[in-house]
């Protein structure tokens, strides 16, 4: 049986069960530390441990993501992938203990300087390299932003048109050429990021007002099933999952490029700070989808998949189109209107969001033809 595919344990990722290795990596060893009832007196007791946590983080964080090197393409030989999967594994530990109930953990360690501490030197460096790769793969300057709200909203739309993430290779390849085989394994990379869309909204509306708050609610009421428990969307992805009688991948199983994906939307809506650049990035996905999902669904069925397994993905690909109109007249054009510059925190989010699916779409088009064989 799957495990719930709500974002509270990163969706549809299960906890993980093989055998850890003799030197846990720093993942494996956070979730037991956080885990702890007394990580004061276990900081007390094991003197220096405190230390060293925070030095590991520190040196996978710049193995991960050098100050003088800035991602263009993840397949660039200079990136220390190992660095960049316990990056990002540890990351996801970390965001999960502001997203989860507190079930098989207190969470009492969440707000612990521990933890926020780790937080700070993980995620850094990686947020250092996703701006500049702004700067230098799309020659980004706020300067150059619109002022006027519908201007810039045409801006948006141009940027994430223009984007090498719009008509990606992936697209054609899955809905032409793709096997059963090789379309299944999609699906189970897939489960690290389709299924919590419902709680990333919900975690970016705080603090909206008016009629970014309305449009924003009107999305998740979509995301809801429209109050009709069969449609909600997170069940339909995991009907599709339990349906091909796929197993969700363990965080272990994952590259970083999976990961990352995950993690730039919980980097961009739980820290209050990044909340401009949260309504530009869930409005990425927004105005992507529908193609994305489209060419998913043509691939699925020709391979003899039945329409009602993929209808997660067929729904995308007709809602997603009015979800794309709404966000861009009723939350980014608003948002702009009341507070200018938050037109550069929605571009950033804008492009970060569509960098970080452009690396994954990378590793999945060169890891899928592996399969072919």
């Amino acid at each position: 049986m799957l495990e719930s595919i709500a974002l509270p344990t990163v969706p549809l990722l299960s906890p993980g069960t093989s055998a850890q290795p003799a030197h846990e990596s720093l993942s494996v060893l956070l979730r037991r530390i956080i885990d702890e009832p007394r990580l004061d007196q276990l900081l007390e007791h094991d003197i220096g441990l405190e230390e060293e946590l925070i030095s590991e983080a520190r040196t996978i964080a710049r193995r991960a993501y050098p100050p003088d090197h800035t991602t263009d393409r993840q397949s660039a030989s200079w990136i220390d992938h190992d660095a960049r999967d316990e990056l990002h594994r540890a990351l996801v530990v970390l965001y999960q203990q502001h997203v989860r109930l507190p079930t098989d953990s207190s969470l009492a360690n969440q707000y612990h300087p521990l933890p926020c501490r780790l937080l700070h030197e993980l995620e850094r460096p990686w947020e250092n390299d996703m701006l500049r790769r702004l700067e230098a793969n799309h020659g980004f300057s706020s300067e150059a932003l619109p002022e006027d709200p519908s201007s810039f909203a045409g801006w948006y739309r141009s940027a994430a048109f223009g984007h090498p993430l719009y008509e990606h290779d992936l697209y054609a390849f899955v809905a032409s050429e793709a096997t059963r085989a090789q379309l299944e394994w999609f699906f189970r990379m897939e489960c690290a990021g389709e299924a919590a869309f419902d709680d990333l909204v919900a975690l970016a509306q705080l603090g909206t007002r008016g009629e970014v708050k309305m449009e924003m609610a009107s999305n998740y009421w979509d995301e809801m099933g429209k109050g009709k428990s069969h449609a909600v969307h997170t069940h339909l992805f995991h009907r599709l999952i339990e349906g091909l009688d796929l197993r969700s991948p363990d965080a272990s199983e994952l590259p970083w490029q999976v990961l990352a994906g995950v993690n730039v939307m919980l980097w961009a809506c739980i820290p209050r700070r990044n909340a401009f650049r949260a309504q530009g990035a869930l409005g990425a996905v927004e105005l992507l989808a529908p193609q994305r999902c489209t060419r998913v669904v043509h691939g699925a069925l020709r391979v003899g998949m039945k329409k009602k397994a993929v209808v997660y993905y067929g729904a995308h690909a007709i809602i997603d189109i009015g979800h794309a109109e709404g966000w861009l007249g009723h939350v980014i054009e608003p948002q702009v209107r009341s507070f200018p510059d938050s037109r550069i925190g929605i571009a950033e989010g804008l492009l970060i969001r569509a960098d970080a699916s452009l690396d994954y779409f990378d590793y999945c088009l060169a890891a899928v033809r592996s399969i072919a064989a």
